[in-house]
């Protein structure tokens, strides 16, 4: 119990709040802040100590997580197969409009939750690794905020996600 104490508070002591023109988010101390120069938005970049990057979008245009697959019945895969149409990368099932509602075969999981009074649709991948780990608010004063990172490991993900808790709009 000592020793799990002593860790919960070492990692709550190497978090820091990094601060951006409109909001805030606490990530560890170990994470860098990169400015970069957006053409229509404000964007960050943040590296994690394993140098993978996340990237955060101020804007009226950012990313708006409406990822979605087409998903075909067999007949149709079938038919157009047999006219020579190029099938790779197409996914099919016996149930297509149940997977395609579904996000079957999409990377990530999806859902809504509220952070500071503010509802924000996150993304997280399936599998670590493969996929985005990602928030996004629309319509905070005509703007919308996107935080997206790529292909984490697993303990990124977890502070990542967990972070998302701790942001602040200005």
């Amino acid at each position: 119990m000592i020793i799990s104490l002593f860790f919960s508070c070492n990692q709550k002591d190497n978090f820091q709040e990094f601060g951006f023109d409109s909001f805030s988010i606490s990530l560890p101390s170990s994470w860098k802040k990169i400015k970069t120069k957006g053409i229509d938005s404000n964007v960050n970049i943040i590296v994690t100590k394993n140098n993978d990057s996340i990237y955060f979008d101020w804007g009226q245009y950012s990313q708006e997580f409406n990822e979605t697959n087409k998903v075909f019945s067999k007949e149709q895969i079938r038919k157009y197969d047999s006219l020579k149409m190029n099938i790779n990368g197409l996914h099919y099932s016996d149930t297509p409009e149940i997977d395609q509602a579904q996000g079957t075969f999409l990377k990530e999981y999806y859902y809504y939750d509220t952070i500071n009074k503010k509802v924000a649709k996150i993304k997280v991948p399936k599998k670590y690794k493969l996929g985005e780990t990602g928030i996004y608010f629309s319509k905070i004063n005509n703007n919308a905020l996107s935080i997206v990172g790529k292909n984490l490991n697993k303990e990124e993900q977890e502070i990542l996600v967990e972070s998302f808790k701790t942001i602040k709009f200005k």
